[in-house]
């Protein structure tokens, strides 16, 4: 299985972005994929376990709003 710092741990796509740069924390790291739109952190210095920040794809977030 490949690092949750460089393939979406949802879709397995390279298409991931470091949000390092806009979401800081001590203990963990924050990325998002720009194939599926999942969010997730890992904990600092590791490649894993990733744990989902935002949970449902933006299409069924959007859904669930006009419902």
């Amino acid at each position: 299985m490949p690092s949750a710092r460089t393939h979406c741990p949802d879709c397995e796509s390279p298409a991931v972005i470091d949000l390092a740069q806009l979401l800081c924390s001590p203990r963990v790291d924050y990325f998002h994929c720009q194939t599926c739109g999942c969010w997730w952190f890992v904990p600092k210095g590791q490649n894993g376990p990733a744990t989902r920040a935002v949970f449902g794809t933006p299409k069924a977030l959007e859904a669930e709003k006009a419902g």
